[in-house]
């Protein structure tokens, strides 16, 4: 492919502030809400048989085994198989409301309105946080699904078949080697529905230290991140406002489990030409992330900061280290150019920033500024200054133009920053970390080596294949279908939710809710509701402060 050299011209867009969602605080208000209410819950004796993993101490030393080439993702946990799945199924003796049984041990009782609790905890003693695979999951219509730590962490209502529809999930991660799996069905009705309660639990995720950087010292001075980064490494909040302050605010640091290991990588939200959309794409590399198991169960922590000068995040949940996203389709990727565009399937923290982003070719711009904002061996955001280098020789298989080379200039990156966007001086995203290259005497094992060299893949190579979903060149009408979650007919809203006449999707039964609308125009499941008559269904259960409809 020829590329374009100098000052051509491409597609641009502005940066976009993000209103949906809930802000840091609310995040933090639901989640104490929901703890309290799922305390109140919790069987006394559920910790009396936790489901228990122990890792051997090969597997401890593989946690945190890095690749010596520096190739691929950090990895921070490993996933560890249960010798027999749990499983859990419950069932009416037919012998009185109380006389029912749940298998896979756990506590299990009936509750006063008609309903039940199951729980039963999980550990992987030393971790620093755990997760949680379920398989064949499957709860009736009332009744949901929550992962919580004593710690203050709390997740869910997981319903039904699970968010894919398919009772395959890695819940949250909690950062604790201990956490509760609850479900709790809202009665009157549970014995006729207690047969329909299933799950088999068959691995867990050991986390290890070095999520949050292990046991090295937690402290550095001024303008330094933590004690087990490099010491060329620059917290982010110590920098005056610059091309990369927006990008603060979309940045966020990644984890997601494939195969045997967990990982983590940096990444950051990124804008389309649509303004009123707000769809939660995001932007990372395809050596971090490329497959859509992975992407399913990905976690996207925002705005994990440390104030300048310190105190590095010791590790606990008390204070909490970021709102969190749970969940990701990927919508393109690839190792040319090694990016992966995402779309994240919850919406971000209200007042996030999608940043803009250039499609012009920068890679032969010699002397140009990039600016980036990153998670250098999973520590809090750090800051880094690069100069396009267009004299030094390349790596193997990252030419220039379907990649942009750099000098450090300011701060560096670690393993963990791969992904990250870079921007230019009007903060525009046009490329994201790869790696380091040692061209000309450089030593990346050194990452404070001056002659290193940073990799970007390069927006302008790839931007024709990211260029329908950043860059929307309008709709064009076509039937409208209940089935296929587009938006055929061009109206702004998905099939499934239209109600607009011949083409009301709303009593489908290929979507949500679909033939079983007893309030129309009301919300469909999942959604939060105060009320029966705001639901589809005219079900609205849960947690006092956190009902949804059914």
């Amino acid at each position: 492919m020829t590329f374009a050299q100098g000052n051509g011209v491409g597609k641009r867009v502005g940066p976009q502030q993000s209103t949906r969602g809930v802000t840091v605080d609310e995040y933090f208000a639901n989640q104490a809400d929901l703890h309290a209410w799922l305390i109140g819950q919790t069987p006394a004796s559920v910790l009396s048989d936790p489901i228990s993993v122990q890792l051997t101490e090969a597997e401890l030393d593989d946690v945190d085994r890095v690749d010596p080439a520096g190739r691929g993702p950090l990895r921070v946990g490993l996933v560890k198989q249960l010798a027999e799945p749990i499983t859990v199924h419950c069932e009416n003796t037919g012998r009185g409301q109380r006389r029912a049984t749940c298998s896979g041990d756990g506590v299990f009782q009936m509750t006063r309105d008609g309903g039940f609790v199951w729980a039963r905890a999980v550990s992987s003693p030393g971790a620093y946080g755990i997760r949680v695979h379920v398989n064949e999951f499957n709860l009736p219509a009332d009744a949901d699904l929550y992962f919580y730590s004593l710690d203050g962490e709390a997740y869910g209502p997981f319903q039904k078949s699970g968010p894919n529809d398919d009772g395959d999930l890695w819940l949250p991660s909690i950062m604790s080697d201990t956490g509760i799996l609850l479900v709790r069905h809202f009665g009157p009705g549970a014995r006729a529905e207690l047969s329909e309660m299933s799950m088999s639990i068959t691995e867990i995720g050991h986390i290890g230290k070095s999520f949050a950087g292990g046991d090295l010292p937690t402290t550095r001075g001024n303008d330094d991140l933590c004690g087990y980064n490099a010491s060329c490494v620059q917290n982010a909040t110590c920098q005056p406002s610059g091309p990369a302050t927006a990008a603060e605010s979309a940045a966020a640091k990644m984890l997601w489990i494939a195969g045997c290991c967990i990982y983590i990588c940096s990444g950051g939200l990124i804008a389309d030409t649509d303004g009123s959309s707000e769809i939660p794409y995001f932007l990372t590399a395809n050596h971090c992330l490329s497959g859509n198991r992975a992407a399913r169960n990905l976690e996207a922590f925002f705005q994990y900061q440390m104030n300048c000068g310190g105190p590095c995040p010791a590790g606990s949940y008390d204070p909490a280290p970021a709102p969190k996203t749970t969940g990701a389709s990927i919508m393109s990727t690839s190792r040319d150019g090694d990016y992966t565009l995402l779309r994240l399937n919850e919406n971000p923290p209200a007042g996030s920033t999608y940043l803009g982003w250039n499609s012009t070719p920068i890679a032969f711009t010699g002397g140009a500024a990039l600016h980036r904002i990153s998670h250098p061996s999973g520590a809090p955001q750090a800051y880094s200054e690069h100069a396009v280098d267009t004299n030094i020789g390349t790596c193997l298989n990252t030419p220039r133009g379907e990649f942009i080379y750099s000098d450090d200039v300011f701060g560096a990156t670690e393993g963990g920053s791969s992904g990250s966007p870079v921007v230019n001086v009007d903060g525009e995203i046009v490329g994201q970390l790869t790696g380091c290259c040692p061209a000309g005497g450089g030593n990346c094992s050194n990452v404070c080596n001056s002659n290193n060299h940073t990799i970007d893949g390069a927006l302008a190579f790839y931007f024709p294949q990211v260029e329908q979903y950043l860059d929307p060149a309008g709709c064009t009408t076509t039937p409208a279908s209940c089935s296929d979650g587009v938006d055929n007919d061009c109206d702004g809203a998905t099939d499934c939710d239209d109600t607009d006449g011949a083409e009301d999707c709303s009593a489908a039964p290929e979507c949500d809710g679909g033939g079983g609308c007893v309030n129309p125009g009301g919300d469909p499941p999942g959604a939060s509701c105060s009320s029966d008559a705001t639901c589809c269904s005219n079900k609205c259960k849960g947690p006092p402060s956190n009902k949804t409809c059914r």
